[in-house]
């Protein structure tokens, strides 16, 4: 995919705005085994059934088949004449199938590794998710992406922040976009809010797998992207304990398999 905006790409070279379900798993995940339990939506497979384009709004819809979660996913792209991208991203789900939660729900985007300045409006400048939340105040915060990592002692999810109402994305220059998060049609009242995170590393550096490695900052590659993580909903970190299916985070603060609706706009600056 590529989008330039007045001579610049916003995307990396070879980058992507990716769907994406699924995060490194944190020391509680493994204790709890939702690593082994949502390990299906850790790269599902996705199957391009249709793909369309619509002249007069300027539209591009494309429809996988997911067969390893019974769903379909769209992925709904509108592009405008300014650089504007809006993206809508919907799960269908098949009633009463067996099939597990997940661990997010929304997209990464694939950055140049130089597009690494963040400011953003919601919850910070701490990570938090959404059962470790209040205490980070609602504010405007500057990041780069290395900053937003933290090197716990065996590497795993890090970053996210809750509550998002603009993320702002560019290099040293200046140059990059804001993201807006938008309420889908069916869901329209209240503010738009998100989950986000830039980091210098991809979640498979980052993903033990199904067993602990105990491997250390140090020897995880780092990533050739910026990675802009994106999600409507991110499963909370738990920890009641640590060893045990209590680890896992409290059903209030799980994202579960249902009918889901992500949508956003892209607005260069």
């Amino acid at each position: 995919m590529k989008w330039e905006v007045k001579g610049h790409q916003l995307l990396a070279d070879g980058g992507t705005i990716k769907p994406n379900f699924w995060r490194a798993p944190t020391d509680n995940d493994m204790g709890a085994q939702i690593h082994r339990k949502y390990s299906v939506w850790r790269n599902p497979a996705m199957n391009l059934k249709k793909m369309t384009f619509d002249k007069k709004t300027h539209s591009v819809k494309t429809v996988y088949d997911m067969p390893d979660v019974m769903a379909t996913l769209t992925m709904d792209y509108t592009f405008f004449s300014d650089g504007r991208i809006t993206v809508k991203e919907m799960l269908g789900t098949t009633d009463d199938a067996k099939v597990p939660n997940m661990m997010r729900f929304g997209v990464v985007m694939q950055l140049p590794y130089t597009m690494d300045r963040s400011e953003f409006y919601g919850r910070g400048p701490i990570e938090n998710y959404s059962d470790r939340k209040y205490s980070q105040l609602l504010g405007i915060y500057q990041q780069t992406a290395d900053e937003q990592f933290y090197p716990y002692i065996r590497p795993q999810e890090t970053g996210t922040k809750s509550d998002i109402r603009w993320w702002r994305q560019t290099d040293a220059n200046g140059v990059g976009f804001k993201v807006c998060p938008r309420k889908g049609i069916e869901n329209w009242s209240g503010r738009a809010t998100m989950y986000a995170s830039a980091l210098h590393y991809d979640i498979e550096a980052l993903d033990d797998g199904d067993d602990k490695e105990q491997r250390h900052v140090p020897q995880i590659p780092r990533s050739r992207f910026t990675n802009l993580f994106l999600d409507d909903e991110h499963t909370g970190v738990g920890g009641i304990n640590t060893w045990s299916p209590e680890a896992e985070a409290l059903p209030p603060y799980r994202v579960r398999y249902d009918y889901k609706v992500f949508s956003f706009e892209l607005i260069p600056e």
